[in-house]
């Protein structure tokens, strides 16, 4: 069984110093420059802060101080003395982190609505690594020594459970399960309407919307760079205009179930963008006019301002985003190499959401 790394304090004289990381060098390593080497291990260091610490000889191969250009062969036992801090690291927030399990190589959390995986674009902060990296930095002498990896992802509204590697072993394991589709996901949704099948499969290609103003995707024939993609479904509730439904991607197609139950007339509810049989809310055409021919509606295609946009949920219902929730994953611990499974349970706007369908 592959070990966490290792970590201790120098001692010069009797007085701590510099913190030291040991590792092995694993066989898919061998031949790699060390400053390769080192890297994938110390994700929240740069290549160019590694190099120096190489060069200032902080660094020994089997207790020899070494080169920036040897490489590395297996079993071979690597330290590095860190005299410098890491420069990459994501910024700790001390957020609320609902933690379904953990072990030295990875973490399993239940992500709330609302919170995107990682910083990008608008949302530079209070995101679910800027959470992890915190709690992380918690169990390690130096802040920022773990880098949590994100392997997978779920939309920012919906909530439920997520899988985070600590290490680049288990980052890579993951990776290639969630490549070759060994990874099983099971979602809980509310769709619009009464679906009359009780179980069923979706299989519909999932491409992008041929029109360069909307950045969304859709599964009609027009899509551009369609890509298999298959869902399955079972009904394990109905009510008088919605229906609980219990869905597998077999594919992992961005906003993949959110189109699918779209397109076949079900679409979820307070779905912010995906309307019955794959329309888009807001009114934007999945497709611009051909060149020479004039438009009917000759209009900029933006999304409205919150202002002037009508609402996308039921005001009669407590939910205020889409109606999906990630309730389980079942994979191999890249590691132990054992099944294992993790559940998120329904968050409260969900659980009041159907409480209030099963009164009416």
């Amino acid at each position: 069984m592959a070990q966490a790394p290792t970590f201790g304090q120098l001692a010069n004289d009797g007085v701590a110093g510099p913190l030291v990381c040991e590792f092995i060098v694993e066989p898919f390593f061998r031949g790699k420059r060390i400053d390769t080497f080192l890297r994938k291990h110390l994700r929240n260091y740069s290549p160019f802060r590694l190099q120096r610490m190489i060069k200032a000889g902080c660094v020994t191969v089997n207790d020899v101080p070494t080169e920036t250009s040897y490489r590395v062969r297996p079993n071979e036992v690597i330290r590095i003395r860190l005299v410098s801090p890491p420069d990459r690291v994501a910024v700790p927030q001390p957020l609320p982190l609902e933690v379904l399990y953990e072990d030295p190589w990875l973490i399993a959390v239940n992500k709330p609505p609302g919170q995107i995986a990682h910083p990008g674009g608008d949302y530079m902060g209070q995101t679910l690594l800027n959470a992890i990296q915190f709690h992380l930095d918690q169990q390690t002498p130096l802040p920022g020594l773990i880098r949590p990896g994100i392997v997978h992802r779920i939309d920012r509204q919906t909530s439920g459970v997520m899988i985070v590697p600590k290490h680049h072993l288990p980052h890579r394991k993951l990776t290639y399960q969630f490549m070759r589709g060994e990874i099983s996901k099971t979602y809980i949704a509310i769709v619009r309407g009464c679906l009359p099948e009780d179980t069923g499969m979706i299989d519909l290609p999932i491409g992008v919307i041929p029109n360069p103003r909307c950045t969304l995707s859709c599964a009609k024939p027009i899509a551009v760079n369609a890509k298999s993609a298959q869902t399955q479904f079972r009904v394990l509730e109905r009510f008088s205009d919605y229906t609980l439904v219990e869905a597998r991607p077999l594919t992992g197609r961005h906003h993949q179930i959110r189109i699918h139950f779209a397109e076949i007339g079900y679409p979820l509810l307070a779905d912010e963008f995906y309307d019955r049989f794959g329309e888009i809310k807001d009114g934007t055409p999945l497709e611009l006019p051909a060149a020479g021919v004039p438009s009917e509606s000759p209009r900029e295609v933006t999304l409205p301002s919150d202002e002037r946009r009508p609402p996308f949920y039921d005001p009669d219902l407590p939910l205020r985003r889409h109606a999906l929730h990630a309730a389980s994953i079942q994979l191999d611990h890249p590691i132990m190499q054992m099944p294992i499974a993790f559940e998120a349970p329904l968050p409260d706007d969900i659980q009041q959401t159907l409480t209030q369908l099963r009164n009416e």
